[in-house]
């Protein structure tokens, strides 16, 4: 067997190990630093885990909603976590990803997927979380998408007071921008317009009474 199989089943292993670690600190109500220090580890290593495996993943989805969430720093990194698992997928099977096993696991456990949209949705509201919420919000939405359409009102209105924030960066409005609009991808035409007209149209006024100002001091 070639070392680098080795090193995959060794690791691999660990990761069993870690997850039913994370098990025990759940059932035991262990303190969230224990539990953070967990996630960061199974981050760590997320990247040998097979999309093909049965065991781990759904472990892992099935824990994520139960961590103890009364720090940033824990929800932060279970964030981070959430969107590695689904990069997991993109990264080895990226075409096939919008029809892959996880989303489509997901999907059936509505539960589970509920719970992490609200795990995002709630961070989104903490300037320090905004990033990694993003990012693993994004992730679910664009590979759930069918499934998703219905927490349309829901997200949308976090969506826009994130891009009201005008210290918001801008890689996470862009960030939120994709999240509207994959969320509005499965929508009927006018529901789409009219969102889109609710975060287009004070920007555009924004622009115009710019570009006004702008030309009425050139006039002086």
């Amino acid at each position: 067997m070639k070392s680098i199989e080795i090193r995959k089943i060794v690791i691999y292993e660990y990761i069993l190990v870690l997850v039913n670690y994370l098990s025990i600190s759940i059932e035991q109500n262990q303190s969230w630093q224990i539990q953070e220090s967990i996630i960061q580890l199974i981050g760590a290593v997320y990247e040998y885990i097979s999309p093909n495996e049965d065991q781990v993943l759904p472990r892992i989805f099935l824990l994520l909603p139960k961590l103890n969430f009364s720090n940033n720093v824990i929800i932060n990194s279970t964030l981070t976590v959430l969107g590695m698992l689904y990069l997991i997928n993109k990264k080895i099977c990226y075409f096939d990803f919008i029809q892959g096993k996880y989303s489509s696991w997901l999907g059936n456990h509505q539960d589970i997927l509920q719970n992490c949209v609200h795990l995002c949705i709630n961070a989104l509201s903490n300037p320090e979380l905004i990033q990694s919420a993003s990012i693993a919000l994004k992730e679910l939405i664009k590979e759930n998408r069918k499934y998703m359409s219905k927490y349309l009102n829901d997200i949308f209105p976090i969506m826009k007071n994130v891009l009201e924030n005008v210290h918001v960066q801008p890689n996470d409005r862009i960030r939120c921008l994709s999240i509207i609009g994959y969320i509005l991808s499965v929508h009927p035409t006018k529901i789409v317009i009219d969102h889109l007209n609710i975060i287009l149209v004070p920007e555009v006024n924004k622009l115009l009474d710019y570009l006004s100002r702008t030309d009425n001091n050139q006039v002086k």
